[in-house]
């Protein structure tokens, strides 16, 4: 295979997911893996191997079987999706050290956590501290593997550390959610990330239509459909470069107007093919 050139990586989308330290449901998972070539999960660490698959289901049985409340729910899903990291791997990455249960080599800030609280539930009252939760772990049966991943509020201040490290946009599938870190106004002259923002903003409008596909199945549509996908993300540079030139002095409400016109007129026409060619009735 030869190796990348730099049009391919100018062409490439990447984005940091916010929303959760996995993807929150299947039909999430199957948008971002037809529009983004690459997913990182900051702070979140799942064995490809080295544990008892049998086992595991087992375990997952039994945990089904208990009480359920949102923690439970996402235990539940970081091992169910362990199942499939392997099969994912170079589309989901998981960035956290194994050898650093709860990322004490990385933490973030405790202001930032804390503030993070406060966007979400308003100050706390007076005379009482929140806690939080810096990360879990919870063994595979079957080897000496574990599965790891920050607590709720950690997760989100790595998720927008880690964005504005590297320049990836945050993706964000829960509306209304705003927190301190998150970008505020359209940036100028960041073509990759004009490219992020359309595309983040084109995963809202794949979601309601999007077949859902088994991890299996996402990577194989990946593979076989890899000249669609690179067109999408063709065309979603090319408007960033329209896009810059309109962008200046404008408020964020004004960004956020040219780009849901430019969705609804260019952009929801390309998902529609793209669900026509997932919804292919000769394919399996």
């Amino acid at each position: 295979m030869p190796a990348p050139s730099g049009i391919d990586a100018t062409l490439k989308l990447e984005a940091v997911y916010l929303s959760a330290p996995i993807p929150r449901n299947l039909a999430v998972l199957t948008a971002m893996g037809a529009i983004f070539d690459k997913v990182y999960f900051p702070g979140v660490y799942l064995p490809k191997e080295g544990f008892d698959v049998g086992e595991l289901d087992k375990e997952i049985t039994r945990l089904k079987a208990l009480p359920q409340d949102y923690d439970r729910q996402l235990l539940l899903g970081i091992l169910d999706l362990t199942k499939h990291a392997k099969t994912l791997a170079g589309f989901c990455e998981f960035t956290a050290d194994p050898d650093d249960v709860f990322g004490t080599k990385s933490e973030p800030p405790q202001q930032l956590v804390r503030a993070i609280f406060e966007a979400i539930h308003g100050p706390p009252r007076e005379g009482f501290t929140p806690m939080f939760d810096s990360g879990h772990s919870k063994g595979l049966p079957g080897g000496d593997e574990a599965v790891h991943y920050p607590g709720n509020h950690h997760y989100l201040a790595r998720a927008i550390i880690h964005s504005g490290k590297t320049g990836i946009p945050l993706l964000n599938d829960i509306p209304g959610l705003k927190l301190p870190g998150m970008l505020e106004a359209a940036p100028q002259d960041d073509a990759k990330l004009l490219a992020g923002i359309l595309a983040v903003e084109c995963t809202r409008v794949a979601l309601p239509p999007t077949p859902l596909l088994r991890p299996e199945d996402i990577m194989e549509f990946r593979e076989a459909n890899a000249h669609l996908l690179r067109g999408f993300r063709r065309s979603m540079l090319r408007y960033a470069a329209d896009l810059n030139s309109k962008i200046k002095d404008i408020t964020p409400e004004e960004f956020e107007t040219k780009t849901k016109f430019f969705i609804e007129t260019q952009i929801v026409p390309s998902m529609d093919e793209l669900n026509a060619t997932m919804n292919d009735p000769a394919r399996p």
